[in-house]
């Protein structure tokens, strides 16, 4: 029996992961309970890993159950369950659709100096300085959620509010706009970078990129030379027809010598689906003597009507497209997969959902209205010591050892407050997601973003958890008060703070004054959004560099007033 069914059980089991994956960053609606967030991700290797070390427990142990299956089957994670991975065979497969002229790869020697070089540098870099950007950079489902997070999510959102607008003229309201403030343009630089390496990588040259830069194949590679099962050519079967060659988008089998370098095979079982004699098959590893017992009947049984001498390659196109090399390999070379079919349809049917409001807050304002303008521009700036790190992250050390910018929780935040960081982290903590006031305001009620972590960087929070966290404390800046440099009357910093660390008291000739209370503050950053001055805040959030807990506002009890009896 033929083994070609394993590629369309792979190809099943890799639109799964990837459309669930990418499902979690799209699902603006939120149709999806925050525990399938963790189910989803829970198999992802790096993230797994740090979570692992952030709280030990099995069902953050989704790393071994990778480790496990490689040491099987080898790198299935690579071709069935990585996103980026799915993605590059998605973008191959659009070559091969596209290209009139059809697309063969051919073996190639491994490039052992960048293979082993990215892997080295995020361990170094961890190991030497305690920082997580070498890791950050080049974690392959980081990098897919950035795509999705910093591209895709605006993309979708643009797309929702053109079609929103084509039904309402049908008055049809299925859909409704949605609010879409851009984010700093130097947030989308990195994400737009690798998109275009990954997508130059595949369409040109198929799994490099995985088998070159990205150090999770690297590592899972190391450990499939010895797993259990392996690819392996049945030399007496073998015609040499390099059909296995051709479609191997790893680059791995050698022609020459019967040889598929394991190490770089990606275990998409190209190579057993277009071998015509059944010459390619997976095995379990040291059954040379056992295979060819088994297709000693086989052989006996197909008469071939004609044979090509062993010492021939006998091609089925032009030598000029790329036939296989002839050095010989330094390791154990890997099978390829070809490409993913019907993908793209089912992606585009992802957009039709509509979001809950990429800037909305809980009721459904998307900002704070105010006529309040100063006409002289305030000079004193805010001095901000911390920044603001996610609620449940403990703080910034917590925080910053254990994010790998994957940016899920930017893509479920419903007000749009949390952004990628630029500086705020250091050069260290790049990308990492911190609290951006003049985005929006984090709603008091809202624990989203501690549902949904994968790493363990911001660990979940109960509603009233929440509610006592203190991310930073308020400061106010007198002088640029609009109330206090022009005598306008405003209010908006305390109109709007959940927990009244902001109230106003009596100033002068009918005006009132902010008067702040820090202890009682979490640091939601709703007077900063809210203050009107420009261009420096007078009222704002600075971060604390371990997370506090805020007291609780007293709550003034109302006199009893008793009512007398009617006279009748």
């Amino acid at each position: 029996m033929r083994q070609a069914n394993l590629k369309i059980l792979r190809v099943i089991l890799a639109l799964l992961f990837f459309f669930s994956t990418g499902f979690i960053f799209l699902d603006f609606r939120e149709l999806l309970p925050a525990g399938l967030h963790t189910g989803i991700t829970f198999i992802q290797f790096i993230p797994s890993v740090l979570k692992f070390f952030t709280a030990f427990s099995l069902i953050s142990a989704g790393f071994i159950a990778v480790l496990v299956l490689t040491s099987l089957f080898g790198r299935v994670y690579c071709s069935a369950i990585c996103p980026l991975g799915i993605m590059q065979d998605m973008v191959s497969w659009i070559r091969k659709k596209t290209k009139k002229k059809t697309h063969r790869y051919k073996y190639g020697k491994p490039h052992h100096f960048w293979r082993y070089g990215f892997l080295a540098l995020p361990v170094f870099i961890l190991l030497a300085g305690g920082s997580l950007i070498g890791i950050n950079l080049l974690d392959p489902y980081s990098i897919f959620g950035r795509i999705f997070s910093d591209l895709g999510q605006p993309v979708y959102l643009w797309i929702n509010n053109r079609l929103a607008g084509i039904l309402e003229s049908m008055n049809v309201y299925f859909l409704y706009p949605e609010d879409l403030l851009p984010g700093r343009g130097l947030t989308y630089l990195i994400p737009s970078i690798m998109l275009a390496l990954v997508v130059w990588f595949s369409f040109t040259r198929g799994r490099l990129y995985c088998n070159t830069v990205c150090p999770v194949g690297t590592l899972l590679g190391l450990l499939s030379r010895v797993s259990v099962f392996r690819i392996k050519m049945i030399e007496s079967r073998c015609t040499k027809c390099a059909k296995c060659v051709f479609a191997c988008k790893a680059s791995c089998i050698d022609m020459k010598n019967l040889y598929v370098d394991f190490s770089r095979c990606v275990g998409c079982f190209n190579c057993l689906e277009v071998c015509p004699e059944d010459a390619i098959k997976y095995l379990p590893a040291g059954s040379d003597q056992a295979e060819q017992l088994v297709l000693e009947p086989l052989k006996q049984a197909e008469t071939p009507s004609s044979e090509t001498p062993s010492s021939e390659i006998r091609l089925s196109e032009p030598s000029s497209s790329g036939s296989p090399s002839s050095e010989t390999p330094s390791s154990d070379p890997p099978g390829r997969r070809e490409a993913i079919a019907r993908m793209l349809a089912t992606g585009v049917a992802l957009t039709g959902f509509s979001r809950k409001a990429f800037n909305q807050v809980a009721e459904g304002e998307s900002e704070f209205p105010s006529d309040v303008e100063n006409k002289i521009p305030t000079e004193i700036e805010p001095v901000k010591h911390f920044p603001v790190s996610p609620p449940g992250s403990l703080g910034l050390r917590h925080f910053t050892n254990r994010c790998t910018a994957c940016h899920l929780c930017i893509s479920v935040c419903p007000t749009g407050v949390l952004q990628p960081s630029l500086s705020e982290y250091g050069l260290a903590g790049i990308l990492q997601p911190h609290m951006d006031y003049s985005h929006n305001y984090c709603n008091f009620d809202c624990v989203r973003c501690t549902e949904v972590c994968p790493t363990g960087a911001i660990l979940s929070l109960t509603d009233e958890g929440k509610k006592t966290t203190q991310m930073g404390q308020v400061h106010l800046i007198l002088e640029n008060c609009v109330v206090y440099a022009e005598n306008t009357a405003c209010g908006s910093c305390s109109e709007h703070c959940p927990t009244q660390a902001v109230t106003m008291v009596p100033y002068r000739d009918g005006l009132t004054l902010p008067e702040i209370k820090p202890s009682i503050c979490v640091g939601c950053g709703a007077c900063e959004y809210a203050c009107p001055v420009r261009p420096h805040k007078a009222i704002y959030v600075d971060g604390h560099e371990v997370h506090q807990l805020a007291e609780k506002p007293e709550i003034e009890e109302l006199e009893e007033t008793r009512m007398e009896d009617f006279p009748f």
